[in-house]
């Protein structure tokens, strides 16, 4: 049996490697009817969300789309992640872990989490501090990685990629939706929308390939496969090829809470 892997030092380690990568590759994956995961993400939210805290925002990809907040705020472990939002001018920010946000009970309206919900170890403490911040009634969004839906065509890409790695993508763990909506609950949260959508990632060139596998989070896997699985794939290169990237929506909101508890 292989050793346990350390997801805390892990991720350390990738997103210093490469920070941004994930909103590289979101920010130019899209569906004509919602554009990105980044856009279909907010559009849960009112035009005016008031108070948004953004949770293991990394580079901040989501800060651009909420000039009409009352205040943002992006938080994130990552000095390399909040680096990058920095040189993007995407404040305010703060280095914080979502076990212990540097904020007042019920201050924010809504608490947004992308492409990071899944890494949270424990995630039972992330969700009850993310359920403490928000106000009585207050939304929070998160996104994340699924396997479906795909399509029919995709099935190539796939299996480019997967002879190429010699195994799956891995994350330090995978929440169907029956799990997550009762550990949501278990914190005070709701859920009310529970989605998952299909967005294409261009594949046009070799950076594009590079870039899908340098997204993946690959804790067993030489270096040799990656480079393997990054050629596998831009042999598939072409106008119109797409790598699908599919991510599931989930809008929960937090218990409205007696008056005098």
């Amino acid at each position: 049996m292989p050793p346990r892997i350390d997801w805390a030092a892990y991720l350390r380690r990738f997103h210093r490697e490469h920070p941004g990568i994930t909103e590289d590759l979101l920010a130019g994956a899209r569906r004509d009817d919602v554009g990105t995961a980044y856009t279909w993400m907010t559009a849960a939210l009112a035009e005016h969300p008031g108070r948004v805290i953004d949770v293991a925002c990394g580079s901040a990809p989501l800060r651009p789309l909420f000039d009409k907040a009352d205040a943002y705020l992006g938080v994130d472990v990552s000095r390399s992640e909040l680096a990058r939002a920095q040189l993007e001018q995407r404040g305010p920010l703060a280095r914080a872990s979502v076990m212990a946000l540097p904020l007042s009970d019920g201050f924010a309206d809504a608490v947004m989490c992308s492409m990071a919900i899944m890494l949270f170890e424990p995630i039972e403490d992330g969700l009850f501090e993310i359920a403490r911040v928000l106000r009585s009634g207050g939304t929070f969004v998160t996104i994340r990685p699924v396997s479906w839906p795909v399509l029919l065509a995709d099935a190539r890409i796939g299996t480019a990629l997967l002879r190429g790695l010699h195994r799956m993508p891995a994350l330090p763990q995978r929440l169907t939706r029956r799990a997550f909506a009762r550990m949501q609950a278990d914190a005070g949260l709701t859920v009310v929308a529970d989605h998952a959508l299909r967005f294409g990632y261009p594949l046009e060139t070799h950076t594009d390939a590079q870039r899908v596998v340098d997204a993946l989070y690959l804790p067993r896997v030489s270096e040799q496969r990656r480079r393997d699985a990054v050629e596998r794939l831009a042999r598939h290169c072409g106008r119109g090829m797409q790598v699908p990237v599919s991510i599931r929506r989930t809008v929960s909101v937090r218990n409205r809470v007696a008056s005098g508890t």
